[in-house]
């Protein structure tokens, strides 16, 4: 069933991407909204499953992975499977999407460096063909509601 959102609602999810922080007064008084009011739209939101959880976004960079690549991944047989099963074993991997096209999955990781990278490609190659992308910089949109 597809949930219908109003002016208030795109508001309050636009505020939360860009900081899931904020009190409810300040994101109130950021759309013109109670204090009051926006805990209950929030809350609904919540109810609804529109919003699914409130997230931290870390910089990985500061951790010591400065090192952002895409992998594709093409399999042959069951290896998918077995792929998905062992998914666990691979830390790098910050989310891995099941996609059409040449490709079956498509992961996105952050690495240490270049021999970290060779050394996951290494890894996955017993489960399929990796290719490869390195990320130069991110572009971030703004989030859609409609």
């Amino acid at each position: 069933m597809k949930i219908i959102l109003d002016d208030f609602d795109c508001r309050i999810l636009q505020v939360l991407t860009e900081n899931s922080r904020l009190s409810y007064a300040e994101i109130g008084r950021q759309i013109s909204l109670s204090q009051s009011a926006t805990k209950e739209r929030v809350q609904n939101l919540v109810d609804r499953g529109v919003i699914k959880q409130f997230t931290v976004e870390v910089d990985y960079e500061k951790l010591g992975y400065p090192l952002k690549v895409v992998i594709s991944l093409k399999f042959k047989n069951d290896e998918f499977r077995r792929f998905i099963s062992n998914i666990h074993q691979f830390p790098e991997i910050l989310s891995c999407k099941r996609v059409t096209g040449e490709s079956c999955l498509i992961t996105e990781c952050v690495l240490k460096d270049s021999r970290h990278l060779e050394q996951l490609i290494d890894r996955l190659i017993s489960y399929g063909i990796p290719t490869t992308a390195i990320q130069l910089s991110e572009i971030k949109t703004k989030p859609f509601f409609e």
